[in-house]
């Protein structure tokens, strides 16, 4: 979405993948707005979206790169920071969005289900990492690395075994690189939230009504109608935290997990 508000460019580059839609859009676009110059990352088969996306970001006055990435695979990502050098001149914020989340019963999860959130929660947000890190170390005047947890993140969930144990990994893996890339003047944040109207969560959704035999709509209605706030949130809500974990006032915040869930989850 556009914005009404003055951009002033900060001379900065931010990668967020799995911004072709979604979460990953809304920040893309508000990193845009906030001065960064912005990398759209995500599947080859995404690049409609990711254009559209782009074509926000550039409204708002950012230089915009679309870099298709596969975040499982290391070279792509390995590509994906390399390629925003050439194009944008260097690398200051590496927004590690993309996942997945489907449902799946506990006694019901397979190596193959497994192996899809390892490999796309866990090991692309460790490549992410460590590409992100590696420029940034060669820049030599620090940077922020982000990631995209869950509340799933910070207390396990039914039918979201596999999700919640990545997404509890995300958070640790997160801690280890604060506690070793501080002194390159890195920091590691994580962002979790909660119930966010996605099409994620639109999935979720059919899933878990389904199960109570309810109409499409219901569970998240239920899940609403139990936050303290009453409702759910959505992606921009989500991405002007990461906002602040990208921006001039977190410089001293690294380690953490910011829950964004409406005092569903307190951490």
């Amino acid at each position: 979405m556009t914005s009404n508000v003055t951009r002033t460019p900060n001379g900065k580059v931010a990668i967020v993948t799995g911004a072709a839609q979604g979460i990953g859009a809304a920040i893309a676009e508000r990193l845009a707005r906030d001065g960064f110059d912005v990398v759209i990352a995500d599947l080859k088969s995404a690049d409609a979206k990711a254009a559209a996306v782009a074509k926000e970001c550039e409204a708002a006055g950012a230089r915009v790169a679309v870099i298709p990435v596969d975040v499982r695979s290391e070279g792509d990502v390995t590509a994906l920071v390399s390629g925003t050098v050439d194009k944008l001149g260097r690398v200051d914020v590496m927004v590690a969005n993309a996942g997945i989340g489907p449902p799946v019963e506990f006694l019901e999860t397979t190596t193959q289900t497994m192996n899809d959130m390892w490999e796309i929660n866990i090991r692309g947000v460790m490549y992410c990492y460590q590409a992100a890190a590696r420029q940034m170390i060669k820049q030599g005047d620090g940077g922020r690395l982000i990631a995209a947890s869950s509340i799933a993140g910070l207390t396990g969930f039914p039918q979201l075994g596999m999700y919640s144990a990545s997404k509890f990994a995300v958070r640790g893996l997160n801690q280890c690189a604060a506690a070793e890339l501080g002194k390159y003047g890195i920091t590691c944040n994580t962002y979790n939230p909660g119930v966010v109207q996605t099409e994620m969560w639109t999935g979720l959704d059919k899933f878990y009504s389904g199960k109570a035999g309810a109409p499409n709509g219901s569970a998240l209605a239920t899940q609403a109608a139990a936050n303290p706030l009453g409702r759910n949130t959505n992606a921009t809500e989500v991405a002007n935290s990461v906002s602040f974990l990208a921006g001039p006032d977190a410089t001293y915040i690294s380690g953490a997990s910011l829950c964004i869930s409406g005092g569903m989850q307190m951490h």
